[in-house]
């Protein structure tokens, strides 16, 4: 017998308790389950915020990995918010910057976060730089671009080779 055994949890946002092999569940993360519905209530409810901010867990989760020290990454998180009104955004993308665009090892990190205060105002300086250029690339449309240049086609034939017969015998010796 087969049989899944049953495995009460708590609804992490209505408090229910319910089995979750027998309703539609949804790992909300490492130890907390919530009803789908519950789940896909609180998703519609979320402000830009907290979405920046769940986006910016996960993704330090998944760069540091092994090494990734959570309560550290957070108290700096909450530091650069107060301190240099940071944004969770603004971290995530000078990380993104930082590691992915630069190319930075990960492993001199610690597993935290301690880079962005160097880094931010670079980064910050790349993506607007990236936004200025796509502002400015939005009104020009390719094709009619490329249209527009007169272009000249030539045709080159390859070259032709002769071959010399050799001299089988000399004449006059």
């Amino acid at each position: 017998m087969n049989k899944l055994a049953k495995a009460y949890v708590k609804c992490l946002y209505c408090g229910e308790t319910f089995d979750r092999n027998a309703v539609p569940t949804t790992q909300v993360n490492a130890r907390r389950y919530a009803h789908t519905s519950c789940w896909e209530e609180h998703e519609k409810n979320m402000t830009q915020e907290e979405r920046d901010m769940e986006a910016f867990y996960a993704y330090t989760k998944g760069l540091f990995k092994d090494q990734y020290n959570y309560l550290l990454t957070k108290k700096l998180a909450e530091k650069y918010i107060k301190e240099n009104n940071y944004t969770y955004s603004g971290m995530l993308k000078s990380l993104q910057w930082f590691y992915e665009t630069e190319g930075n090892p990960i492993e001199k990190s610690n597993g935290t976060i301690g880079i962005i205060p160097y880094v931010y105002n670079d980064a910050l300086n790349h993506y607007y730089n990236l936004y200025k250029a796509n502002n400015a690339n939005k009104e020009k449309n390719l094709i009619n671009y490329l249209n527009q240049i007169n272009t000249k086609e030539f045709i080159i034939s390859s070259p032709k080779t002769t071959a010399k017969m050799p001299k089988l015998w000399f004449e006059g010796d």
